[in-house]
């Protein structure tokens, strides 16, 4: 089949990825799930290795190509950096990690080439909506206001910071959806999203996600009153359950305690340069992290900002090189906003800003920062496509 008919295998792993991103959405880091991806991606390097067809076409994706230099060169720098770590035997381990988020990328651009970007979004969408609801179903309904949803749905991310994470997520692909397909009732779905995001009492997530939203409406804007008057119910629906709870004492609690916090990080932060400026150049390695007791008394592992934990472990070579995949992401921006794909762009914004405060390392097998962080960043490299570009 490679040979006599490579477009149809093209077509089967990408519909593999849209069952992975799916189900990848409910069922974090779940190997069984994994295998839909791994299928997808030997499928994929099959086409490439097989089918000259389907290798001359992605390497005549030339501006795609040169884009994935940049993560390239930052994913292989921080898994050879395990050579001068204390554990350098794990540098085998992060090369085929650096592979399968290569190939993610890869898969998302060849998806949005045989036009089932749409079927990526609403997989997401549906897939963190489904989240949301096994979440709320299972969680302690005594107690949901003090516990954050924790200890709910067993297989949803740890953190509770990732899962409001993975709610905004959702709801930004949501808006690509059904943008694509008309869909509007859809957005019946987003207050349930909503409402889990504000009920992680997640400050960063939410943080983040305003700002992304606010992009929607201040770049180019072209929405039509009815996109007015959904957001408007969304929002009172949204207004009317936080008072009716009586969670806005809550939530205020929240926003004030982040006053504190901030200084908090800001000893974490500084703790963070005092090591790095140790070994400025090339860092301590991938595994380096911290050993801090803070001002409360808590210990600290995490730099709780992926821009320092880059410094940290990669030095100002690391730093440079994770600065330069989002300096390219973001040049890419304004050819999505000219398409009229601001909430494409909104999503790298997202993500740009959720890990300002969130220092786990963003290397791994499919995990959380897949969907924070490289899902993201696949989106916007894959600039828009012509109409007919593929054939």
């Amino acid at each position: 089949m490679l040979l006599t008919s490579p477009l149809r295998t093209e077509k089967i792993y990408s519909l593999f990825f849209v069952a992975f991103m799916f189900f990848s959405a409910i069922f974090c880091n779940v190997s069984k799930v994994n295998l839909l991806f791994h299928i997808s991606l030997i499928l994929f390097l099959s086409t490439l290795i097989f089918s000259p067809q389907s290798r001359d076409k992605f390497l005549r994706d030339k501006t795609f190509l040169k884009g994935l230099i940049f993560p390239l060169l930052f994913l292989l720098y921080f898994s050879l950096s395990n050579l001068w770590s204390q554990n350098p035997v794990n540098v085998s381990s992060t090369l085929k990690q650096m592979l399968y988020l290569l190939i993610f990328i890869c898969l998302f651009r060849q998806a949005e080439r045989l036009g089932y970007k749409r079927y990526v979004m609403g997989a997401v969408f549906l897939g963190m909506s489904l989240l949301s609801v096994l979440t709320l179903i299972m969680v302690d309904k005594t107690i949901v206001l003090q516990n954050r949803l924790e200890n709910s749905f067993p297989w949803a991310p740890n953190n509770v910071i990732d899962l409001g994470g993975y709610m905004a997520i959702g709801l930004l692909c949501g808006i690509i959806f059904i943008r694509e397909t008309g869909k509007n009732w859809l957005y019946l779905l987003f207050p349930i999203l909503l409402a889990s995001l504000l009920l992680t009492q997640s400050r960063g997530p939410l943080i983040a996600f305003t700002a992304a939203f606010v992009l929607l409406f201040i770049v180019n804007p072209r929405y039509k009153i009815k996109h007015i008057l959904y957001g408007v119910v969304i929002i009172a629906a949204i207004m009317a359950m936080v008072f009716l709870t009586n969670f806005h004492h809550i939530f205020i609690d929240r926003l004030e305690s982040t006053y504190q916090q901030s200084f908090i990080r800001f000893g974490i932060w500084e703790n963070t340069l005092e090591v790095a400026k140790e070994k400025p150049i090339f860092g301590w390695g991938y595994d380096k992290s911290l050993v801090f007791v803070n001002s409360i008394g808590q210990n600290i592992s995490t730099t709780h900002s992926i821009y320092l934990s880059s410094f940290l472990k990669g030095g100002i070579v690391g730093f440079i090189l994770l600065a330069s995949v989002i300096g390219y992401g973001l040049l890419q921006l304004r050819k999505h906003i000219r398409a009229q794909q601001k909430t494409e762009a909104s999503i790298f914004i997202f993500a740009l800003i959720y890990y300002m405060t969130q220092g786990m390392f963003i290397i791994g097998n499919p995990q959380e920062f897949w969907f924070l962080f490289w899902f993201p960043l696949a989106i916007v490299l894959s600039i828009p496509i012509k109409e007919n570009s593929y054939q």
